[in-house]
């Protein structure tokens, strides 16, 4: 096991999600099976150098919740996962009891019909191959601040304004870990979209504009099919796409997912291990313009479902800018030989085990007073255990 530190990785990931900087190449190689980052964005000034108070202090807190939150699974489920065994499919076999020697053949074997002297074995080695995936490494999370007891005393004019002060710390501590997990999630699915265009795979990427058009006899672009008539007849072709998607996953086969070593492994998901990330921008334009004309709560019935406001900077909420690593044919973690560049990524429909994340091993401490220093430190800890799978099944979708 390893222990990864992808501060700066995340860090990059982090000021594209708050808008700090424009969308960028973004290598995302310590992500393969584990991230990790602290996002210490700077403390709050009161902790470096609090003044004197003599009045009553507005404390500013609201508490955050992490978008991606669906790729966040508890611990029982894989957050311990080291290794992924899955059975390769075998292929029919004739029966023996009715081949020669076993059964009357006087036209293949005339000169010995009834077997006289041949036997059927029964100690034929036929074993069952088994594929082994293995996720290794253990990415950790850190967060520490100092409180310094004179200035504390100085600051607050009463143990009420204090634990008020307090409060909004932890509140402030929650907020960055659930903003940290956020990186780690948007970090994540933006590693397995890039990967899965870089693999190349024809049923893995899905051209909707392109397939549209082809299906129609139209010409339509990303511009004249935001056009309201356009858009309406569209969308509900995309809509009928993507269930079909799910429906064909549904069933045990070999597309939709990487083979590796040509040792077919028969995966199917069910509606219920399905999760549909859909750009958020396109899905309230079919929320508003589409479903609220013809409206069915079974659009996307059983399925984990999350609208993603934006897939990797706020600035450009439709683009990915990554170099990913991904498990390719022949099981190694590859990465890319240049950067995957896509605008338009409209969606992405994959099998819950193919992506996410836990936190496990969390745990605090506090140091006693520095008797000389006058302050203390308070530290939070955690393990981040990531699992992307690139032999489950997964579809990109692209309005282009």
């Amino acid at each position: 096991m390893t222990v990864e530190q992808a501060s700066t990785v995340l860090n990059n990931v982090y000021s594209q999600i708050t808008g700090n900087s424009l969308s960028s190449v973004t290598g995302l190689s310590d992500f393969a099976s584990v991230a990790q980052a602290t996002l210490l964005t700077g403390r709050d000034p009161v902790l470096n150098a609090l003044s004197q108070m003599w009045s009553r202090t507005i404390f500013a807190y609201r508490d955050y919740k992490a978008p991606m939150n669906t790729l966040e699974m508890d611990i029982d489920r894989y957050g311990n996962a080291v290794r992924k065994l899955s059975p390769v499919s075998r292929q029919m076999q004739d029966d023996e009891s009715f081949t020669y020697p076993v059964a009357y053949d006087a036209i293949n074997h005339s000169s010995n019909p009834y077997g006289d002297g041949v036997s059927v074995d029964m100690w034929k080695i036929a074993k069952q191959k088994v594929q082994q995936m293995n996720f290794y490494g253990t990415a950790v999370y850190q967060q520490k601040y100092t409180i310094f007891k004179d200035q504390f005393d100085n600051a607050f004019t009463s143990a009420e304004e204090f634990g008020r002060f307090n409060s909004m710390l932890m509140a402030e501590r929650n907020n960055e870990k659930e903003q940290y997990k956020e990186a780690v999630g948007r970090g994540l699915q933006l590693n397995f979209i890039g990967g899965l265009i870089d693999e190349g795979a024809t049923d893995r990427v899905v051209h909707l504009l392109t397939e549209y058009n082809t299906a129609t006899g139209q010409n339509l672009t990303a511009t004249t099919v935001m056009q309201s008539a356009n858009f309406v007849p569209f969308m509900r072709w995309v809509w009928a796409r993507i269930k079909t998607i799910i429906r064909l996953m549904g069933n045990r086969s070999y597309r939709y997912q990487t083979i590796v070593n040509n040792e077919p492994i028969l995966r199917f998901t069910r509606p219920e291990n399905m999760r549909v990330a859909i750009l958020s921008q396109a899905y309230d334009q079919i929320e508003t313009m589409v479903m609220s004309d013809t409206y069915h709560d079974d659009y996307l019935k059983g399925v984990t479902f999350e609208s993603v406001d934006f897939w990797q900077s706020i600035g450009t909420p439709d683009s990915i800018n990554v170099t990913p690593v991904y498990t390719d044919a022949t099981g190694a973690v590859k990465t890319a030989s240049s950067a995957v560049s896509q605008s338009g990524v409209f969606g992405i429909l994959h099998d819950r085990d193919a992506l996410g994340y836990s936190m496990v091993n969390s745990w605090s401490a506090v140091t006693p007073l520095n008797i000389d220093g006058g302050y203390w430190n308070e530290s939070y800890h955690a393990r981040i255990k990531t699992i992307q799978d690139n032999t489950e099944k997964a579809v990109v979708l692209l309005l282009d």
